[in-house]
C-alpha cells in the first residue's frame, strides 16, 4: 500500500475549514476496561480478506476529560464513565469546526481490517486545538459513517 500526500482531492484543499457533524446513532457497549469503553461500530464490517484483524469495535476513553478525546470527533452518550458491557448508548459527532491539515490517497485502498477499505482521507484538527501538535484525526471519505461535512472557508 502506498500513501500519497495530496493538497487537493474530491473538492477539498489543505487549509479548508469545515464543519463536521453526525447525528447520534444507537449502538451498544461491547466491552469495557478500567480505562476504555469499546462500542460496536455500526458503519464498518470486518474484512475477512484482510491481513489485519479488527473486532468490529471502536474504543473510547472512560474519562470525558482525557486528552485522547482530542483525537476523535465522536462522542458517547451517556457519560462513558458510567457505561458497562451490554449497555445501549449513542455515538455521534457534535458540530465541530475543523481545519484540513493533510489529504492522503491510498493506492490500493488501505488494509486496516475493515470494509470499506479507505482510499481517501482528510487529516483534520479541531480549530480550538490547532496549537496542539498531537491533536487531530482522519475522516475516511469513502466510509459509511454518516458524517456531514460542510466547507466553511475554502483555500482555493
Amino acid at each position: 500500500m502506498e500513501s500519497v500526500k495530496l493538497t487537493e482531492a474530491l473538492g477539498y484543499t489543505v487549509g479548508d475549514r469545515l464543519m463536521i457533524s453526525a447525528e447520534a446513532f444507537d449502538t451498544r457497549v461491547a466491552r469495557t476496561t478500567t480505562l476504555r469503553v469499546l462500542v460496536a461500530w455500526p458503519w464498518r464490517e470486518v474484512d475477512e480478506e484482510s491481513a489485519n484483524s479488527w473486532d468490529g469495535t471502536m474504543g473510547f476513553s472512560r474519562d470525558p476529560d482525557a486528552y485522547d478525546w482530542g483525537n476523535t470527533p465522536w462522542r458517547l452518550e451517556p457519560d462513558p464513565s458510567t457505561l458497562r458491557a451490554g449497555d445501549p448508548c449513542f455515538v455521534g459527532i457534535p458540530p465541530t469546526e475543523v481545519k484540513i491539515t493533510g489529504i492522503e490517497k491510498y493506492e490500493p485502498p488501505a488494509d486496516f481490517g475493515f470494509l470499506p477499505r479507505p482510499d481517501h482521507v482528510l487529516e483534520v484538527v479541531p480549530v480550538d486545538l490547532l496549537s496542539d501538535d498531537d491533536a487531530g484525526y482522519v475522516l475516511y471519505l469513502n466510509g459509511h459513517e454518516p458524517i456531514d461535512i460542510h466547507v466553511l472557508d475554502s483555500r482555493r
